[in-house]
């Protein structure tokens, strides 16, 4: 596994650790954006297998995001799911349009989440692999959040994977989002 990250001066980065690497990451700038951007980081990142620094240890890799200035609208899921929707180190257009399209596509989400929580049946290996790999290089690219959501919604469309396959799919994928309850 290797995490691929632009620095600052837009270089890419490969990196494959020997054991689980403890990552430090800052996000730049507050307000609700960021604490969105640090959320989805956290979860994205122990998906990938990293493990968050704590204290002033010494970690293994620093993965810094922002600017996230220019929000004036308190923290929700709606928000964090439009922050989902742009990469981290792009610009973030808020709009209210924006802010109904994420909170109709969440409800859709959250939906499929709901009916798909009492599945018991097992997941088909090669069809939940595809999509999940596909997750996986998303974030590991730059933590390409809009992509990841991307390769969710095309697991949940009909007839795309079985239901035990988009039970699985969504079982890893919402808490890598920071998306989970």
């Amino acid at each position: 596994m290797s995490l691929r990250l632009l620095a600052a001066d837009g270089t890419l980065a490969a990196w494959a650790p020997a054991s689980p690497p403890k990552v430090f990451f800052l996000v730049v700038g507050e307000g609700a954006r960021a604490r969105a951007v640090a959320a989805a980081a956290r979860g994205a990142l122990a998906f990938l297998g990293y493990e968050p620094a704590a204290g002033r240890g010494s970690p293994d890799l620093s993965v810094a995001l922002g600017p996230t200035t220019g929000e004036d609208l308190p923290y929700s899921a709606e928000l964090h799911y439009l922050c989902l929707k742009t990469h981290p180190r792009k610009p973030l257009a808020l709009t209210r349009e924006g802010l109904a399209s994420a909170r109709a596509e969440l409800s859709a989400l959250k939906a499929h989440a709901r009916s798909l929580s009492g599945v018991t049946l097992e997941p088909s290996s090669r069809g939940v692999t595809g999509y999940l790999h596909r997750f996986r290089e998303a974030l590991s690219r730059d933590l390409d959040f809009p992509e990841a959501l991307s390769c969710v919604w095309d697991g949940l469309r009909p007839g795309a994977l079985s239901p035990g396959s988009r039970a699985a799919l969504l079982r890893a994928a919402l808490p890598a989002l920071g998306l989970d309850e």
